[in-house]
């Protein structure tokens, strides 16, 4: 995985979700785990359906042309 300081200067870095990347792609932007995206916001408090919804209303549905969720 590239360092955050590597990534394009147009990656979306969303707020607390750092640890959710796992790599870049050929552009530099991003690329999520879902799997972790969903742990992250467990340990927030959310079930695992909030976290679901949340995730894919909030992250997956803005318009992803700077990151990438992989969805494993």
């Amino acid at each position: 995985m590239k360092k955050l300081e590597e990534l394009s200067d147009e990656a979306i870095i969303f707020d607390d979700c750092e640890s959710a990347i796992v790599g870049s792609d050929d552009n530099g932007y991003a690329v999520y785990s879902h799997e972790k995206l969903i742990e992250i916001f467990e340990s927030k408090g959310m079930t695992q359906d909030e976290a679901i919804e949340w995730i894919d209303y909030n992250i997956a549905g803005v318009c992803p042309r700077n990151y990438t969720i992989l969805y494993t």
